[in-house]
């Protein structure tokens, strides 16, 4: 989709695969993707069953792994997570993106 449209996919492909990555090992249920491209901004969902949401390690630069977090926030413009009230949780993340 975004090759087609012109836009350059590696920010937007590592924001989408550090949050479903997220999903899959701390969620709950099989996760669900939603992609919107409008206006040269694309918001990026992942939506899991857990009502938990995600937090990041406490600050280590000599951690190895950890980091998804911190990548999704130094990539989007805006992230953040909403509860879908006892069904679960959506974590999403906003970027501008270059045509």
């Amino acid at each position: 989709m975004l090759i087609a449209t012109g836009v350059d996919p590696d920010g937007p492909c590592l924001i989408l695969s550090e949050l479903l990555a997220n999903a899959l090992l701390h969620g709950a249920g099989a996760p669900g993707v939603a992609l919107e491209l409008r206006c040269g901004r694309l918001c990026v969902a992942v939506t899991d069953r857990s009502t938990t949401a995600p937090t990041g390690p406490e600050p280590d630069v000599a951690r190895t792994c950890g980091r998804g977090l911190d990548l999704v926030a130094a990539l989007a413009d805006d992230w953040g997570v909403e509860l879908i009230g006892v069904c679960g949780k959506a974590v999403r993340a906003v970027a501008a993106v270059d045509r």
